[in-house]
């Protein structure tokens, strides 16, 4: 008989924990999708979270033209926060807006002049490039007198107006649903959801988070990626029944 490696579950939050949540809030690459796309087990298991009147909320480092691309569930979703938070979208009224100061000018015109031949996303609020270029860019901010954070996302690094984070997105997001951040459970996978899950209810990571991530987590779910959030929905159901 062939030996299965033994994979121990997750530990299971406090039932009160489970009983009190009321938000999923979800980053989107490498948490509920993979590759770009999320497969139809995850959209399946989260309109079954819909289902028992969760609200979700999905918040990404991405672009709205460029997301759109992407997913074509959007609706599935009550808030979409982008640009690692500054941007929020209604997917129910079509409504973009822009919540944090727009990225200064200045510093897209010497980040451009800086890197003429690095890849380069700007986008209303937020720029993103290699992240092998973050000592440089640390330089540009203090020479330049810039008030900017810059995180670490996977291959790339976010530089936004200094405040502005996925938590700070995910703030504004929860006002405008009457919710609060007690009543969230919050998952991702990357060094820029660390401010998502700070302040939640329960912060989990998806099985391939980064350790920075997995060190602040309360749970550290099996699986990878949808995998991972399709075991965190079955929790949440089986905690809600």
């Amino acid at each position: 008989m062939t030996d299965i490696p033994y994979q121990p579950s997750p530990p299971s939050p406090h039932r009160h924990v489970l009983a009190n949540l009321r938000v999923l809030a979800a980053d989107y690459d490498g948490t509920i999708a993979e590759h770009g796309r999320m497969s139809a087990a995850t959209e399946a298991a989260l309109r079954s979270l819909r289902g028992i009147g969760f609200r979700l909320i999905l918040v990404s480092g991405r672009r709205l033209e460029n997301i759109r691309q992407i997913c074509g569930v959007l609706e599935l979703f009550d808030a979409v926060i982008l640009e690692n938070g500054a941007v929020t979208f209604c997917p129910a009224t079509d409504t973009e807006q822009l919540i944090a100061p727009p990225l200064d000018e200045r510093f897209v015109d010497d980040i451009k002049r800086e890197f003429p031949d690095e890849p380069l996303f700007v986008g209303r609020s937020m720029a993103a490039i290699g992240a092998k270029n973050t000592p440089r860019i640390k330089t540009m901010i203090a020479h330049g007198g810039y008030h900017l954070d810059i995180v670490g996302c996977g291959s790339r690094v976010l530089v936004l107006p200094a405040g502005v984070n996925k938590g700070s997105g995910l703030s504004y997001a929860l006002a405008d649903l009457g919710l609060r951040r007690d009543q969230v459970v919050a998952v991702g996978d990357e060094e820029n959801d660390i401010d998502l899950l700070s302040g939640c209810a329960l912060k989990a990571a998806v099985g391939n988070a980064t350790p920075k991530l997995k060190a602040t987590a309360d749970l550290v779910l099996p699986g990878e990626s949808g995998q991972s959030v399709q075991c965190l929905v079955d929790m949440l159901l089986a905690g809600a029944a």
